[in-house]
């Protein structure tokens, strides 16, 4: 067992043990060891792995979103003329392709 405190919240203590990378199963047996009951530990930690991923997701659709960005700029750039010669293959290889790679990095932290 690990060293559970009996003056911390089960709350934040469930937090912190997620953050170090402790499993569901012993931050469960652990909160139940400090006095909770076997349902509240398992709702507590679902709980709080639900919000986890939805801060990751959140971050991840922010991601794909700008990737969608730089990538609508660099066509738009292409497709108009604006710029010619190395820099018009920068643009569509190079900030095209940074676009994409920001996109999935995006996908990752979603899926």
């Amino acid at each position: 067992m690990s060293n559970t405190p009996t003056n911390e919240a089960p709350s934040a203590y469930a937090t912190r043990m997620l953050d170090s990378g402790v499993p569901r199963q012993q931050i469960e047996n652990d909160l139940v060891t400090m006095g909770q009951s076997r349902q509240f530990a398992t709702d507590i930690v679902a709980e709080l792995v639900k919000m986890r991923d939805a801060k990751k997701r959140s971050q991840g659709l922010m991601l794909i979103l700008a990737g969608a960005f730089i990538c609508f700029i660099s066509f738009l750039l292409t497709v108009t003329g604006f710029v010619s010669g190395d820099a018009y293959n920068f643009v569509l290889f190079g900030v095209t392709s940074l676009g994409v790679i920001v996109i999935f990095a995006g996908f990752t932290m979603v899926f």
